[in-house]
Order: structure tokens, then C-alpha cells, then sequence
């Protein structure tokens, strides 16, 4: 059996890793910057599709492979429609990652995984919704 990989400090780890880069968003121009979030929630999004082939159940990898299509479909939203699918986006996927550390559907995924990825997630959404809106 394989050893989980255990991260100090998780929620720390996934704010710095905002931190870090969320600053371009200030040095491009905002089709730019909305191109950049877009590929970032789909990269987000698909996250959980190693998780769901780790799973050896199609069930899980094809729940895991839907959601991870709608957070595309949203990624796209945001580059063709309207910004703020893009947030929306990232809020929900930190809705997704929560019923993930309840076990209460989908994959298995590491303890440290969870909070990392909602503090990333709600801090790029807050900060998207600033800097488009305002």
C-alpha cells in the first residue's frame, strides 16, 4: 500500500500559492487575465480525475470526468459569455472539494487536499470578482 503524502499546514500552503499567483492578473490586460482564470479552473477542475482513475470503480471516474467537464463548461462560460462564470466557477469547486473531505460522493482524496484547494479557490474567486468589478 502506498504512503500518503502528509502537508504541514495545508490552508497556509494553498493561500501562499495564491499569493504567489495572483499578482499577473495586475500586469496584463483583463481578456488577458480572464484567459489566464479560465485556464486555471479547468486545470482546477480536472484535478480530480487522477483521483476518480485511482478510485478502480467507472462510476467514480465517470462522476469525476462529468464534473470535470461542467468546471470546463464554466471555464468557457467566462471566456465567452460573462467573467463572473469564472468565480462562480471556483466557488463551486470549493463546494466540490468540501463533499470531498465529508467522503460524501466521489473520489478519495488526501486529507491536506481539502483545504488547500478551498483556500485557493475562494481566494481566487474573491479576488476575481474585485478586480473585474470593481
Amino acid at each position: 500500500m502506498e504512503a500518503e503524502v502528509h502537508v504541514r499546514r495545508p490552508a497556509l500552503l494553498g493561500g501562499l500559492l495564491f499569493v504567489v499567483s495572483a499578482p499577473v492578473h495586475f500586469f496584463v490586460p483583463q481578456d488577458v487575465s480572464i484567459a489566464i482564470s479560465a485556464v486555471t479552473l479547468g486545470m482546477i477542475g480536472g484535478a480530480y480525475i487522477g483521483f476518480g482513475a485511482q478510485a478502480k470503480d467507472s462510476m467514480t471516474l465517470a462522476l469525476e470526468l462529468l464534473v470535470a467537464v461542467l468546471f470546463g463548461i464554466a471555464a468557457l462560460a467566462g471566456l465567452l459569455w460573462h467573467w463572473i462564470a469564472i468565480p462562480l466557477g471556483l466557488a463551486l469547486h470549493a463546494i466540490w472539494d468540501l463533499l470531498h473531505h465529508r467522503q460524501i460522493i466521489g473520489a478519495r482524496v488526501p486529507r491536506w487536499y481539502i483545504p488547500f484547494c478551498v483556500v485557493y479557490d475562494l481566494s481566487a474567486a474573491l479576488f476575481l470578482v474585485m478586480l473585474y468589478a470593481f
